[in-house]
């Protein structure tokens, strides 16, 4: 664990282990939605028994095998995100626009021209995204239920001896929750002249997962297929909350109004590797199924908060402000494995039909550190988290050197409680010029799914929430060149 810049260390990493490491950081890293190539999502990445793609080595390395010669690729990706939210009956809608690189990589393919034994083999090194972080969201409205303060102040009176450096400190030393020696109690202005405040919040998130693999694959007899991968991943994760409220009625005494923020960074590396293996009964078909092993990561979060406080004119309490030292933390996490089946049938160099299925039990991410045994949250993580099972399918339709493409996708809600229903539903289609030396694919990919947005906890149990829709747009252009 690195030091944490101020004298308390020791107490403020246990303060990160409990607040910023939990089953909401478990899921972030576990879930992989690739970009790939421009092909694989316009097919809606069904194309794992297919191969003959450098989206193989994230989805199915086998499918290097099919390969016959070698080949550059490059990726890139236009993203854009718009998110409404709904709280308390208030909409709001927010946007952001991202340039990415969905993938880039070279397949170096040699063939043995016989037909029996070793026919081919194809290596491969490259990138390719797997997770984009991009989003932004605003909520605001008028909040009659609850105030952040009742978080702060409930977690003060729950142990009022240690308080957070990062959340219940920071609104003590700006005079926003003051302590009642006759009660022995923290209170705020509005837990006394009532709720009904303006509630104003900003959400940007940014960063990525990207993998850089290694990636090696054999053809025996063009029936049996094998390969396999071996991935570093490069974690990214970028957060700034922005939480406001307002008295704009002017009816809580001496209060006028506060601004609390949030800057969470994630940064860290991660090993994993896969097998493959598709298997050709006849020209016509592909069987393909591949293992996913754990990610083994190791992380570092670094927190910062501020706030400011400002009073009504005539009150005799000045306005405020106070920021929290710089935390710290090292931790790791491992994801669960997950197993995939695809099949493909080719239509006489005409068409192919491809359908995928996936399995991963979001459950088994365990998080860990050398100075702290996260049992509780590991708890949390078997017990929010549960097994999916995701759907996809595609098709791919030729007219000599000219492809037109289109699938879809179902991925299960990874949550346990149904009222957090997180489903996404994803809709994708593309085309493609190909030649004997070069090609172009170009790929449009929709994704669709509702969140609840939980932005604090007022009391033991209760949650003030946002429900958002998000939907996310990617365009992407892949250049092929063989050789």
């Amino acid at each position: 664990m690195k030091k944490l810049l101020f004298i308390a260390m020791l107490l403020v990493g246990f303060i990160l282990a409990l607040e910023a490491q939990n089953e909401t950081q478990a899921l972030r890293y576990s879930q992989y939605y690739p970009f790939g190539t421009a092909r694989y999502a316009a097919q809606g990445g069904a194309i794992g028994a297919l191969g003959g793609d450098f989206t193989s080595v994230v989805t199915n390395p086998a499918g290097l095998a099919f390969y016959r010669s070698s080949e550059f690729s490059f990726t890139p990706s236009f993203y854009w995100v718009d998110t409404r939210s709904d709280f308390q009956g208030s909409q709001t809608e927010a946007s952001q626009f991202r340039f990415n690189v969905g993938s880039i990589g070279m397949v170096n393919a040699r063939a043995s021209n016989k037909s029996d034994g070793l026919v081919g083999v194809a290596f491969a090194f490259g990138y390719n995204t797997l997770v984009n972080f991009n989003n932004y969201t605003i909520m605001q409205g008028i909040n009659d239920n609850s105030s952040l303060l009742d978080d702060f102040t409930w977690h003060a009176n729950d142990n009022p001896d240690n308080l957070s450096p990062f959340y219940e400190q920071l609104a003590f030393d700006t005079y926003l929750m003051p302590y009642d020696s006759t009660a022995e109690r923290y209170w705020h202005d509005m837990q006394i002249d009532g709720y009904g405040q303006e509630l104003n919040r900003s959400s940007y998130q940014s960063g990525y997962i990207g993998e850089y693999s290694l990636s090696g694959a054999f053809n025996y007899s063009n029936l049996l297929y094998f390969g396999a991968t071996f991935g570093i991943h490069a974690v990214r994760f970028y957060e700034d909350i922005y939480h406001s409220e307002f008295d704009y009625d002017d009816h809580v005494l001496d209060f006028d109004s506060f601004r609390f923020r949030e800057f969470n960074t994630t940064r860290g590396v991660g090993y994993t590797g896969r097998f493959g293996l598709i298997v050709r009964p006849f020209h016509l078909l592909r069987i393909g199924a591949s293992f996913h092993l754990p990610t083994w990561y190791y992380l570092t979060d670094d927190k910062y908060t501020d706030m400011n406080s400002y009073f009504d004119s005539g009150s005799g309490i000045p306005d405020a402000f106070e920021g929290s030292p710089n935390g710290i933390y090292d931790y790791k996490l491992r994801t669960p494995y997950r197993v995939d089946a695809n099949a493909s049938v080719i239509l006489f160099k005409m068409a192919t039909i491809s359908a995928g299925y996936e399995y991963v039990n979001y459950s088994d991410a365990t998080l860990s550190a050398y100075d702290y045994n996260f049992y509780d949250e590991n708890q949390n993580i078997s017990q929010d988290l549960q097994a999916v099972n995701n759907f996809s399918a595609g098709a791919e339709f030729r007219f000599n050197t000219f492809y037109v493409r289109g699938g879809g996708q179902y991925l299960m809600s990874p949550y346990t409680d149904s009222r957090n229903n997180a489903e996404t539903w994803v809709y994708s289609g593309g085309l493609g010029i190909r030649t004997p030396k070069a090609y172009f694919d170009v790929s449009y990919t929709h994704y669709n799914r509702n969140e609840v947005y939980g932005m604090y906890q007022y009391q033991p149990g209760y949650n003030e929430v946002s429900l958002n829709e998000v939907n996310s747009n990617n365009i992407m252009f892949t250049v092929g060149l063989r050789f």
